[in-house]
């Protein structure tokens, strides 16, 4: 895993919250962490929401970056697809990216897919500041999640699977609640072949001493996060 990254100036700790209660939602595939992690936060601000497969793979097909991972299969979802497919739907989003180039373009198994990762993104990055999405460049901490939570804001962040699921693959949850010792977050990815239910994916502590290094992704240590809300801005 990598190590947590050094804090930035130390800042006033945000209050204890209890998990806020965000409906679980389970991944029916492989690939689409992303889109099951955004029908959580749809659902949580709209309870009639209908989340099932075929919304599920609708936002994948409008959020997906073709290519993903060294496997060369479908690819997952990036940041700004998946703000852009909430905010079509009148949800309120907001990007953190820490660096300006190609989210885990170096997963891609060659130049080219690459390219076209870079492609997708200069063109979802386009529309996102044409629909006046805020696009940041910089990393959120844990208080910053804690404040977001306390504005009323649901974050979908990206992580490294290997510490809830002994995977090291690129993957997305939801974030639902902070306190002093953990970070609470909602994984979409059930394991039913090893005993896994829904219930068991919900609320997940993350010790805060662990969150840093389980939110940044490879040796670049990439971070990503989408921030919903209940509306969009207007």
């Amino acid at each position: 895993m990598s190590a947590v990254p050094k804090q930035r100036a130390k800042r006033r700790k945000a209050p204890a919250r209890k998990p806020r209660a965000v409906p679980h939602y389970g991944q029916t595939t492989d690939f689409t962490c992303g889109p099951s992690s955004l029908i959580m936060a749809m659902r949580a601000f709209r309870p009639a929401v209908k989340a099932d497969r075929a919304l599920e793979l609708q936002l994948w097909r409008e959020a997906n970056t073709i290519f993903m991972g060294p496997s060369g299969g479908h690819g997952g979802c990036g940041a700004l697809g998946l703000a852009l497919a909430a905010h079509r739907r009148g949800f309120g989003t907001e990007v953190h990216l820490n660096h300006r180039g190609v989210l885990l373009g170096d997963r891609a198994e060659s130049k080219e897919r690459a390219e076209i990762m870079r492609v997708l993104q200069e063109r979802d990055l386009k529309e996102a500041r044409a629909a006046g999405i805020p696009v940041h460049y910089d990393s959120l901490e844990i208080d910053d999640f804690a404040a977001a939570l306390g504005a009323g804001a649901l974050p979908i962040v990206l992580n490294n699977m290997e510490f809830l699921h002994n995977d090291p693959t690129a993957h997305w949850f939801v974030v639902t609640a902070v306190d002093a010792d953990n970070v609470y977050v909602n994984d979409p990815w059930v394991d039913r072949a090893k005993g896994k239910r829904p219930g068991d994916m919900t609320g997940v502590p993350i010790p805060r001493a662990d969150f840093g290094g389980v939110t940044s992704y490879g040796k670049k240590r990439e971070r990503a996060t989408v921030l919903v809300r209940r509306h969009a801005a207007r």
